[in-house]
């Protein structure tokens, strides 16, 4: 018996187009396992000439799925974009040189739902997805990768609710504002992003100078407050250490020590290595080489409690970070993720603490602890990694010494 050809099924002598949907796309093309279609026709060679178009639809309807657009998506767009800036024109046939290089790929392509895709995007009848953009607006406006990806997803879910750049305006706008569920804050900051990728569509004329539909969009009194993270307690801390030890979690353990020792990010603490580990002014001291802000690169003076524990850390490691043998695929992201979620976990199934007590909010607790025993504002902010709010420390001043921070953070004691 012949295999059957690619992407084709038979049954009851009547031929199917059939494609498989990988898991990653599945919840959004039904959660289906795969799209199958029946072709009408019992010639096999009939069936392979009308698979075809279905098989590429289907295949472009899961580039899609994944925040891609097509290949004949993009270059039809971006052909029509450069026919928008030409002005050469041919009098006799009303056609730029875009046109007629358009008017080539258009007849390279399929009949059918090929050529119809790059025809109904290069002529404007569907409108330029509202995310087409958003690599070129990432590379040009942000070097942090935590920042780029906050900003891409933040796009992402506007997409959502307005898909094409052509369909939004401040109409539109007021729509998603009124439709968000998110805190105040939270879609603050993502009109914050959005107004920003819309400034940069104006400066790369995809769109005109004349309005941004993201500004003097007032948000709604009903988005409810972002609930602010709050200190750990002594008590709390020392609750939530037990139960760390209790699972026997080594990885978030050494996080969560050095967390409550320093006040640093838990990016921050994942990223460290062997060789951040410096003496510097006769201070044993961790090096943060990789933070969100400009402010968070800076070094820490190693408290006390902790010299063991690195010592420890530094001997075991075999992969050159601090916390070593994180299992993960996915970088300092999932590093990141893999401490957060079972500190979660344990903070609120065994220790039931309320939503305001997150990792970050070891943060709060070290700012809390340096207040308390009275650290000086500037001190406590080189150390946290604040950015300082006045002229004289935070333009002029070059940093506290490390033997200010020493002593600050000897301070620290639960």
């Amino acid at each position: 018996m012949s295999k059957n050809p690619k992407h084709l099924i038979q049954r009851n002598f009547t031929w199917y187009a059939r494609l498989g949907i990988p898991i990653d796309v599945r919840p959004k093309l039904g959660r289906k396992r795969e799209f199958i279609q029946s072709l009408k026709t019992k010639d096999q060679s009939v069936a392979i000439i009308k698979a075809k178009p279905l098989i590429a639809e289907w295949q472009n309807a899961i580039h899609i799925a994944r925040g891609n657009p097509s290949a004949i998506e993009t270059t039809a767009i971006r052909l029509r974009k450069d026919t928008e800036s030409q002005s050469r024109i041919n009098s006799e046939t009303g056609m730029s040189d875009a046109d007629y290089y358009a008017e080539e790929i258009g007849e390279a392509l399929d009949v059918g739902f090929e050529q119809q895709t790059f025809y109904d995007y290069y002529t404007g009848r569907k409108g330029t997805p509202f995310n087409f953009f958003v690599e070129e607006f990432l590379s040009y406006s942000y070097e942090n990768a935590t920042t780029a990806k906050d900003a891409k997803r933040n796009i992402e879910l506007f997409t959502a609710h307005c898909p094409t750049i052509e369909g939004t305006n401040y109409s539109s706008v007021l729509r998603w504002v009124q439709n968000e569920t998110r805190s105040k804050a939270t879609v603050g900051k993502c009109k914050n992003y959005l107004n920003k990728y819309w400034r940069y569509l104006q400066r790369t004329s995809v769109v005109s100078n004349d309005t941004n539909p993201f500004t003097n969009v007032e948000l709604p009194k009903s988005l409810r407050k972002k609930e602010d993270r709050e200190p750990f307690t002594d008590n709390e801390i020392q609750f939530v250490h037990t139960k760390i030890k209790e699972n026997y979690q080594p990885e978030l353990e050494a996080a969560f020590q050095i967390a409550i020792y320093t006040g640093a990010r838990i990016s921050e603490i994942v990223s460290l290595t062997t060789d951040d580990i410096q003496d510097i002014d006769h201070v044993s001291c961790f090096v943060i080489r990789e933070s969100k802000t400009k402010a968070g690169i800076r070094t820490i003076p190693i408290h006390d409690n902790l010299k063991e524990l690195v010592n420890q850390l530094s001997t075991a490691s075999s992969d050159n970070y601090l916390i070593s043998n994180i299992k993960t695929t996915s970088g300092k992201k999932g590093k990141t993720d893999f401490i957060t979620k079972r500190f979660k976990r344990i903070i609120r199934n065994q220790c039931q603490l309320p939503t305001t007590k997150v990792f970050h909010s070891l943060r709060n607790t070290v700012s809390t602890k340096l207040e308390a025993a009275g650290v000086p504002e500037n001190i406590a902010a080189d150390i946290i990694g604040h950015n300082k709010r006045t002229m004289t420390y935070g333009l002029y001043s070059g940093g506290t010494s490390t033997q200010q921070k020493y002593d600050a953070i000897k301070k620290v004691q639960y």
